[in-house]
């Protein structure tokens, strides 16, 4: 079953239980109007009968045209009736109470129950009543009320299959819209229908997965066309090698084997960093843990052969994985010895200010242009400079720290500086004790 279907059906049930009981009601209301006004028809009827056997011997009596009854009775017998055919059992012995001027009630009669009024005359007393007006005493009226009520339910069932004929529309043009794309359409978007609101944001919701899922699919194929390219220059210099010693008579054998060596490495680079971006695209982000920033740097600077200044401050507390932040640190100070002259400062501290954790590592190097400073976070972006100093950089690593510092809620940023480069990675800070991990150095934005 549809849900416009399930929709009309419930719709139509639930107006019909509402006109139901609607119905019901209003009978119930018009019963007890019409129950009043057979009292005090029968309260007049039996005031009317007391004055005519009051003023007369032999008296006439007057009932209702309508299965009403009036009789006198006297000592417990009926003396007069009328009609005159009606039974003459009596209606009740009843009398008034003491101050009252008549007696009302409701008696059953010849198995019919009936609105009783009853007035005291000399030697006895006269009644008059009729049947009491039972739930459906007006079968026509009664008839043309469910009649109503049946109209309503119709229409409120047609009102239901119109409107959600109309509001599922647009669900059917976002679907047949959906159906329509494919990976190599993505450009595409489903319709945003104005009404209703749910159904619009579902739209736009549809509409921003898709940019995202464009985006990503692009993004891989770039990245796809860019590995493609990178790989080939390893590949053809190990052919080109090979191709040399093979063609040679009296090939040098080291020379060969320390370019196929440096070729080698320069592969393994590319392949390592490649496998790091595809993991970082692919995978969720790893568990995290509570880590102290300076520490961590202190203890991956100690593994490091090379002389690099450290200005450690504690208390930079941040939650992330080690791994991924060890990685971070290491590809920004490889980026650094590459381009630096003499030196090489990592520095550490909280900003409580900014409730940030601040990682920075400067070199003494030519500096990135500010024109440049977002283009080396781009894939296999690798500026002129750096080629020229260094052939064996990938162009991953720094993209890869941005993707790891983003991924972690914080930012990757090169500012400015007068000599050489600034990295700097900003954390989120969780609160912690503070203290010196090692003793601060002079402070220094840049190196001279």
């Amino acid at each position: 079953m549809t849900l416009r279907t399930r929709s009309t059906v419930i719709a139509a049930l639930l107006t019909t239980v509402v006109v139901v009981l609607g119905w019901l009601g209003l009978l119930a209301v018009l019963q007890r109007l019409e129950d009043g006004e057979v009292r005090d028809q029968v309260t007049s009827l039996a005031r009317q009968n007391a004055a005519i056997v009051r003023e007369d011997s032999t008296p006439t009596l007057v009932a209702a045209e309508e299965s009403g009854v009036a009789q006198l009775v006297i000592g417990g017998r009926v003396a007069g009736t009328a009609p005159e055919s009606a039974d003459r059992r009596p209606l009740t012995t009843a009398r008034p109470a003491m101050g009252e001027p008549n007696w009302k009630g409701t008696v059953t009669w010849n198995g019919q129950r009936m609105i009783t009024v009853g007035y005291a005359v000399p030697g006895g007393m006269v009644y008059a009543a009729q049947p009491e007006p039972g739930l459906f005493f007006d079968p026509p009226r009664a008839a043309l009320i469910g009649a109503a009520g049946l109209v309503c339910v119709g229409l409120v069932s047609l009102a239901t299959w119109l409107t959600m004929s109309r509001a599922l529309a647009s669900i059917e043009g976002i679907r047949a819209e959906l159906h329509e794309i494919t990976a190599t359409d993505l450009g595409r978007r489903v319709p945003e229908p104005q009404h209703p609101e749910e159904f619009r944001r579902l739209a736009e919701t549809v509409n921003a997965t898709l940019g995202r899922l464009e985006e990503a699919v692009g993004r891989q194929r770039r990245f796809a066309a860019d590995a493609s390219h990178e790989l080939r220059s390893p590949v053809t210099a190990l052919r080109t090698q090979l191709d040399l010693a093979m063609s040679d008579p009296e090939p040098d054998t080291d020379a060969t084997l320390e370019g196929l060596d440096r070729a080698i490495d320069r592969l393994q680079l590319l392949v390592d960093d490649l496998l790091a971006v595809i993991r970082l695209d692919a995978t969720a982000p790893a568990g995290h843990e509570r880590i102290d920033l300076g520490e961590l740097v202190r203890t991956e600077l100690d593994r490091r052969p090379d002389e690099i200044t450290r200005d450690l401050a504690a208390g930079a507390l941040v939650e992330g994985d080690r791994l991924q932040l060890a990685r971070v640190l290491t590809n920004l100070v490889d980026n650094a010895l590459r381009h630096a002259e003499h030196e090489v400062q990592v520095k550490v501290r909280p900003d409580a200010d900014s409730e940030h954790a601040v990682l920075e590592v400067i070199d003494d190097g030519g500096g990135i242009p500010e024109a440049d400073r977002e283009r080396v976070f781009q894939r296999f972006v690798r500026l002129k400079e750096g080629r020229e100093r260094d052939a064996s950089g990938s162009g991953l690593g720094l993209p890869i720290a941005r993707e790891i510092a983003e991924g972690h809620g914080g930012s990757l940023d090169i500012a400015d500086c007068e000599h050489g480069a600034r990295f700097v990675l900003r954390l989120p800070l969780l609160p912690g004790d503070t203290g010196p991990t090692e003793e601060p150095t002079r402070e220094r934005q840049c190196l001279d």
